[in-house]
C-alpha cells in the first residue's frame, strides 16, 4: 500500500475506518491507568493549579494550559463515572489490573473467573469508557442519572470554556463546538426526564417502575415483577415505552 502520504482518498479512509476502534480503546485504558496512578496529594495540587489558572484567563498562552487541563479534569470525570457504574466484581477486576497490576491467571483465581470471561469483562468496560469520551451515551445508560448527569456537567465545561474564552476558535472548531452545544441540550433533557421520575416514583406504577431501574440498572425484570407485585410483561413494557420516550435525546 506504500506510505501513508501516498494514499488515496478512498484507501485513508478505509485505514482511519479501520484503526479508529483500537485506537479510541487504547486512549480508554491509557484513561484507566492514569485513574490509577493520581494520589489524592497530585490531584489537589492540580486542581490548585487549575483554580489559579482562571484568574489569568486573558493571555492566551495560559488559556492553551488551562485547556489542557481542563481536557485532563474532564477525562478524569468520565472514568470516574464508568467505574462507579460497574458492578462490585467489575471494580474489583478493574482495581486488580491497574492499580495492583495482576495478571489476568492471578485476578481468575480471586474472583473465580475465567481468563475468557475477564478478557471479555475488558474489552466491554474499555468500550464503555471509550464511547462516553467521545462524549456519547448508550441506551443502557437511559437509566443511569449519575453517568448522565457527568456528561452534562463534562460538556457545560466545555461549552463556557468556548463562550467566554475561544471567540475565535482557537481550541475548538466551530463544528464540533455546535455538536457539543447540542448533545448538552439532548443530555440535559433526558437528565430532566430522569429528575421528573425521581420526583414521581410514588404517584404511578409507571414512575415507580422506571426508579426501580434507576436504583439498580441491572435488576432484573422478575426481580422488579416480584417488587411492583405485577406480572413481567407489564415492567418489560413500561421499561420499553420510557426508552422509547427518551431515545431521541441520544440521536
Amino acid at each position: 500500500m506504500g506510505t501513508f502520504e501516498k494514499m488515496d482518498k478512498k484507501e485513508e479512509k478505509e485505514l482511519i475506518h479501520k484503526i479508529k476502534p483500537e485506537l479510541t480503546l487504547y486512549l480508554a485504558e491509557e484513561a484507566l491507568r492514569q485513574k490509577f496512578l493520581d494520589d489524592k496529594a497530585n490531584l489537589q495540587e492540580f486542581l490548585k493549579v487549575q483554580k489559579d489558572c482562571r484568574d489569568y484567563l486573558s493571555a492566551e498562552n495560559i488559556r492553551k494550559i488551562y485547556a489542557r487541563m481542563m481536557k485532563i479534569e474532564v477525562t478524569r470525570m468520565m472514568v470516574d463515572a464508568i467505574y462507579q457504574s460497574l458492578t462490585i466484581e467489575e471494580q474489583k477486576f478493574i482495581k486488580m489490573k491497574y492499580q495492583e497490576k495482576k495478571q489476568l491467571v492471578a485476578i481468575s483465581l480471586v474472583l473465580n473467573i475465567s481468563v475468557a470471561q475477564l478478557n471479555n469483562w475488558h474489552r466491554m468496560i474499555l468500550e464503555k469508557v471509550a464511547m462516553f469520551m467521545q462524549y456519547e451515551l448508550s441506551e443502557e445508560d437511559i437509566f443511569i442519572r449519575e453517568k448522565v448527569a457527568c456528561m452534562v456537567e463534562v460538556l457545560a465545561k466545555i461549552v463556557e470554556f468556548v463562550g467566554k474564552y475561544d471567540a475565535d476558535r482557537n481550541f475548538i472548531n466551530e463544528y464540533w463546538a455546535k455538536a457539543i452545544i447540542e448533545k448538552l441540550d439532548k443530555y440535559f433533557e433526558l437528565l430532566k426526564k430522569l429528575d421528573e421520575v425521581k420526583a414521581n416514583e410514588k404517584n404511578s406504577l409507571h414512575y415507580k417502575i422506571i426508579f426501580l431501574k434507576m436504583i439498580k440498572p441491572n435488576e432484573k425484570v422478575e426481580v422488579m415483577a416480584e417488587k411492583c407485585n405485577v406480572n413481567k410483561s407489564i415492567i418489560s413494557r413500561h421499561l420499553k415505552n420510557f426508552v422509547e420516550k427518551v431515545r431521541k435525546y441520544l440521536d
